[in-house]
């Protein structure tokens, strides 16, 4: 793609973005998408002015690649609503079907796309998809919430000017890049060779079950939490002196180790990538895992998150994923794209929900597109304590075809009764 003369600023990619444009990742589609069917009224041109303020608002939407080592930034959006008719409500899943799951080009324009599929005058397929390179699960709840929150002041007719974000990404990839090409950069290098060398360059399977076919069979197990969870959960976390997150790992390995019998199984931990000051708020920026596993029997449950705590942290202290440190350092540290067989989140959305709320006026019912090539969680269990709503859970996502239902059950009665004991 040529981007305009004197419309783009000119950067170094960071370096997660240098990782898949010299190859990491490139054998799997990379969409985060979701579709959900629309009825009420839609305003399609609060939709078009509110889309247009997200791509101003976050420049990572508005990024092009030169190399693996310059992009560019546009000034203005590079890519637009896109609008269609259909006659049935097949079509209009075909259609937009074929829209979001068509793969993007690395050098192609832009890395998003919008589309409504209109049925009706009360009836819309509305579906986006943003490609990997730009986008990670904290990035996309962003940029969804600022979609509906522009809606809205667009159907107010508030026309003010977009407010900037803490960080843009264009800056974030110049001071990523400068900082770990100095001592930093020294710093991880030396850390990541201790920590794989004590966990391994991948976390291992989950081993329960005797087999498993090629099929793939979602399952979600929800298990119902007690009222206070998480109150007793920060209790234990205060206790503890550690992170609310630790404890919640802390819990599933131990459960882990119960329902395996293996005193090295192991997990996999979320590593944000927002290490830099300032960029909490700025999308585009990834989130890969990283392994872990206890190595050791440990006395209590106390000393257990504790002992997850000091890993976890020093994760996040040298926070460069490790596929992008082996590329970088031309160096063999972690396989790519491999699924981790076991996978920990507090208070956040498993892989598989990319939903965001329906447009003001409008009622949404969600649809899954089968897109053909896109990635599937055949080999992982997500584990998510959700703590945010009224009725706290323990959810388990999974292939059934891989693990059997009764071992993931097993795993979450582990899990709470590890962390919370009846009468505590």
């Amino acid at each position: 793609m040529t981007v305009p003369q004197g419309k783009a600023s000119r950067g170094p990619t960071s370096l997660m973005e240098m990782a898949r444009l010299t190859g990491e990742f490139a054998d799997w589609h990379n969409l985060h998408y979701m579709a959900m069917w629309l009825t009420g009224e839609l305003n399609i041109a609060a939709v078009h002015d509110a889309w247009r303020r997200v791509c101003l608002r976050h420049d990572v939407l508005r990024r092009t690649y030169v190399s693996p080592e310059e992009a560019c930034t546009d000034d203005d959006a590079l890519s637009e609503v896109k609008l269609h008719t259909a006659e049935t409500d097949a079509e209009a899943i075909e259609l937009m079907r074929c829209f979001i799951g068509t793969p993007f080009s690395l050098d192609g324009p832009g890395f998003s796309r919008v589309a409504i599929v209109q049925r009706g005058e009360r009836r819309f397929l509305f579906g986006i998809a943003i490609d990997h390179i730009i986008n990670d699960l904290a990035s996309w709840a962003r940029i969804r919430g600022d979609f509906t929150d522009f809606y809205n002041r667009a159907l107010a007719g508030d026309t003010s000017d977009v407010p900037n974000t803490s960080s843009s990404y264009q800056s974030f990839s110049s001071e990523h890049r400068r900082m770990f090409a100095g001592a930093w950069g020294k710093e991880c290098r030396d850390f990541w060779h201790s920590y794989t060398e004590e966990f391994g360059t991948f976390p291992p399977p989950f081993s329960v079950g005797t087999g498993h076919t090629d099929e793939y069979r979602p399952k979600v197990i929800t298990r119902e939490l007690p009222a206070d969870a998480k109150a007793r959960l920060q209790k234990f976390a205060a206790q503890a002196r550690v992170t609310p997150f630790a404890v919640a790992t802390a819990g599933v390995l131990a459960a882990t180790r119960e329902v395996t019998s293996d005193p090295l199984t192991g997990i996999a931990v979320n590593q944000h990538g927002r290490m830099l000051p300032g960029t909490a708020q700025t999308a585009g920026l990834f989130v890969q895992t990283v392994p872990l596993h206890l190595g050791r029997e440990v006395k209590s449950p106390l000393e257990t998150a504790r002992e997850v705590f000091l890993r976890t942290h020093d994760v996040f202290e040298y926070s460069i994923p490790l596929l992008v440190a082996s590329r970088y350092w031309n160096e063999t540290l972690m396989e790519a794209d491999q699924a981790a067989g076991l996978y920990v989140s507090l208070n956040e959305e498993p892989p598989s929900s990319h939903d965001m709320p329906p447009f003001t006026g409008t009622e949404a019912e969600y649809v899954t597109l089968d897109i053909p090539g896109g990635k599937r969680a055949l080999d992982t269990v997500v584990v998510s304590w959700n703590l945010y709503e009224t009725r706290p859970q323990l959810v388990a996502y999974y292939n059934e075809a891989r693990f059997p239902s009764a071992d993931v059950e097993q795993l979450l009665e582990a899990a709470e009764r590890y962390l919370l004991p009846s009468g505590s």
